[in-house]
């Protein structure tokens, strides 16, 4: 009997060790310069924040690439699962957790092809949302943040879904599939550069009137246990936050 009693503490002591770290699968979209993979690994801004964040919190990540929309599908069919970089809604609050900022993004930008000389006119936000002849690409279960999406789903009239990812929607863009579309200029910019490709085929600007950056999260499925997404929280507030700054392509 004293053996077993020794043997059970012996198992408990081994579970709380320090340095046993929790397992947990973290996605990301493909989306540079926050998280994308280059050479079968995964780098980026938030990507890196992300990493030092779980590292603090004693937290064994494996991270898998994926579309936005299978990342909130997979959260609300109770999947235990986080994700870097994610914009805080209400709608998305109903079935994940977020942690602390980990970011602020730059004020979004239009982007559209260089060529579309329409644009030269539509410098204010308000301009743009309400022009009844552009055709706006957004990508499938993407958020742009609470106060632009609700902007778009009440003004603008011609709105065309992609599935596909950042890189699709600007080529889509560049055929003239789509007229414009509204992403960040780290995003933007990043893409530029990731890929080599759209240098003088694609421009982008920060209308009049757009609103400050929204923060990004580290969202979680509530399936993930609470502990570790107390953990999480805390690593956070001791992580510093990357910074990008630049307001137009010129």
């Amino acid at each position: 009997m004293r053996f077993a009693v020794v043997f059970i503490l012996i198992a408990i002591l081994a579970m709380a060790a320090p340095g046993s770290a929790e397992e947990l699968k973290v996605a990301y979209i493909e989306y540079p310069p926050y998280s994308y993979t280059e050479d079968g690994k995964l780098g980026g801004i938030l990507a890196d924040a992300t990493r030092e964040v779980m590292r603090r919190a004693g937290i064994d990540a494996t991270y898998q690439a994926m579309p936005g929309k299978r990342i909130v599908t997979l959260m609300m069919a109770g999947e235990p699962v986080c994700a870097i970089a994610a914009f805080r809604t209400p709608g998305r609050e109903s079935f994940a957790w977020f942690s602390p900022p980990t970011y602020r993004n730059a004020p979004l930008a239009v982007v559209h092809r260089s060529s579309d000389t329409r644009f030269d006119k539509l410098r204010n936000l308000d301009e743009v949302l309400d022009s009844p002849d552009l055709v706006l690409g957004l990508q499938n279960g993407y958020s742009l943040g609470s106060r632009m999406d609700r902007e778009i789903s009440l003004r603008v009239r011609k709105v065309r879904q992609a599935t596909a990812d950042l890189e699709h929607l600007v080529r889509m863009i560049e055929s003239e599939r789509l007229d414009y579309a509204f992403l960040s200029p780290e995003g933007i910019s990043g893409l530029i550069e990731f890929t080599g490709s759209h240098q003088g085929k694609i421009s982008w600007y920060v209308p009049e009137g757009m609103p400050k950056g929204e923060t990004r999260h580290i969202m979680c499925s509530r399936t993930v246990p609470q502990d570790v997404r107390d953990r999480i929280a805390k690593a956070v507030e001791q992580t510093p936050m990357p910074v990008w700054n630049r307001t137009s392509s010129d």
